[in-house]
């Protein structure tokens, strides 16, 4: 019976092939790992880019005092004559659309946050590229979260159908020790539409809970397509004003923010 011979050369060549046969499985491995990588970036491209651009709030100094949740919004309205001069066109911060900022009032928000919205990744107008944030506060008697969190429940959407964007909120406990009335005039669903990028940036370092001071101005809006049709959104002008108030859009403030403090940090 023949003895199965080895020697330095069967040993070598049987190495060469392990060693080629593994090379061609880690290629394989890479290849299929670059693929996946490469499909990842393109169906996510907008929302990486989105992160990407601002991922990252510079505060701009520290607040003198720290956000008071139970004032009361300060608005200052402006006489048309003002509102014309203060008319500038906005460049959105996610494409290219240009859009008339007429502001109608200076406004300052201190609130506590119940809800918050930046999930506009499918633009489908004008509004959608400049309000690129939504946030829903409270202030005065349920400027406390552990007041706001024993009565109500509150989330931000935009609406798959119609795209409208709404805060819902709902009570835990019914009849409150809070009147209903009172409730409604103390909470806001704002649309707001960052200056700058920074601001965005800081805006997005947002969580639910936190105190917040909005500074900036209410805001009318129209843009003008292609055709030549005009489009007109109207910001409220009023903590008490209901979906059929005269200025049209409902009861939530639009707000062009040129100022956001959060906690005892201040962006601009």
């Amino acid at each position: 019976m023949n003895e199965p011979i080895f020697n330095d050369s069967t040993t070598a060549e049987i190495e060469a092939r392990l060693l080629r046969d593994v090379l061609i499985h880690e290629n394989k491995i890479v290849n299929i790992s670059l693929t996946v990588i490469i499909i990842l970036i393109f169906l996510f491209r907008g929302w990486i880019g989105y992160w990407l651009k601002f991922g990252i709030a510079i505060p701009t100094k520290l607040a003198a005092r720290p956000v008071i949740t139970k004032e009361e919004p300060i608005q200052t309205d402006y006489t048309e004559t003002e509102s014309l001069q203060k008319t500038f066109t906005y460049t959105s911060l996610i494409n290219k659309h240009r859009i008339k900022i007429i502001p109608v009032a200076h406004y300052e928000l201190s609130g506590l946050t119940v809800a918050y919205n930046h999930d506009f990744f499918f633009v489908n107008d004008f509004f959608d590229s400049a309000a690129l944030y939504d946030i829903g506060t409270s202030w005065g008697d349920i400027g406390e979260k552990k007041v706001y969190n024993k009565y109500f429940k509150s989330y931000s959407e935009k609406t798959a159908i119609t795209g409208t964007r709404i805060l819902w909120t709902n009570y835990k406990t019914y009849p409150t020790p809070i009147s209903i009335d009172y409730a409604k005039a103390h909470w806001s669903h704002s649309h707001l539409v960052p200056a700058n990028r920074n601001i965005m940036a800081a805006l997005l370092k947002i969580k639910k809970w936190d105190k917040v001071k909005i500074e900036g101005d209410l805001i009318d809006m129209e843009y003008q397509y292609k055709n030549g049709y005009k489009s007109y959104y109207r910001t409220s002008m009023g903590r008490n004003d209901t979906e059929n108030d005269d200025r049209g859009n409902g009861t939530s403030e639009t707000i062009y923010v040129t100022k956001v403090q959060i906690g005892n940090l201040i962006y601009q």
